[in-house]
């Protein structure tokens, strides 16, 4: 279901949440980063990446996913919309403005214990965002994007295994550009992909869905 489709009286309750699931996943980008254990595969790539060319998150993030942005709106511009462009220019944007606001509430010395709390918080909060954010329907994230791309362009029996698969290799192929460019890589990464599976489907139909009024959820991508 793309943007076109969903114009209706329920577009505007979708688009006020969909910017506070941005919202979210900017604040829960920021805890894991602070918190120096580790975040999701794409931000531990764009880290590690800004931080050896001299920019910030943000502005990184930005570059990358207007690139990203260009070439998806040529190749299928079905899967975006104003939630693409929320995605791909306001969370890195706010994980920077959150950092000195994390550096000045949380002592640097802070003891490991806290610091894997912290991270797990921050998970959570990117695991919440981004089930809102999906179940909203109102665009995919550029980074969300390319497995449905390379989808949309082979012939597979099987095309769950196929995503699968797809995500699994980007996932990995952006933790370890990361982990090469200097980003941490640790447990904060390990509950991202170990808990997006299970966690994002349950918080899908039992939160995301009855927040947005979404009765029928087999309508929706939310892959």
């Amino acid at each position: 279901m793309n943007l076109i489709e969903l114009k209706g009286t329920h577009l505007p309750k979708r688009a006020i949440w969909m910017m506070i699931a941005v919202g979210l996943m900017g604040v829960g980008v920021s805890i894991c980063v602070h918190a120096d254990l580790g975040q999701d595969p794409c931000s531990t790539m764009n880290i590690g990446i800004a931080s050896k060319i001299g920019l910030s998150f943000g502005m990184w993030q930005a570059i990358l996913n207007t690139a990203l942005f260009i070439m998806i709106f040529f190749l299928d511009r079905k899967l975006l919309g104003i939630g693409t462009i929320a995605n791909m220019l306001l969370i890195g944007f706010i994980a920077d403005f959150l950092k000195p606001i994390w550096i000045n509430a949380f002592p640097a010395d802070l003891q490991f214990v806290w610091r894997m709390l912290l991270a797990f918080g921050g998970v959570m909060l990117m695991l919440v965002g981004c089930s809102i954010y999906m179940t909203a329907n109102l665009g995919m994230a550029p980074y969300d994007c390319i497995p449905f791309l390379i989808m949309n362009r082979t012939k597979s029996k099987n095309k769950k295994l196929q995503y699968i698969l797809l995500r699994i290799a980007q996932d990995a192929a952006c933790v370890l550009v990361g982990f090469l460019c200097g980003a941490t890589v640790g447990i904060g990464t390990i509950f991202m992909v170990a808990l997006s599976g299970p966690v994002i489907p349950f918080f899908n139909k039992h939160l995301a869905a009855p927040i947005l009024g979404i009765k029928d959820m087999s309508k929706l991508r939310t892959e």
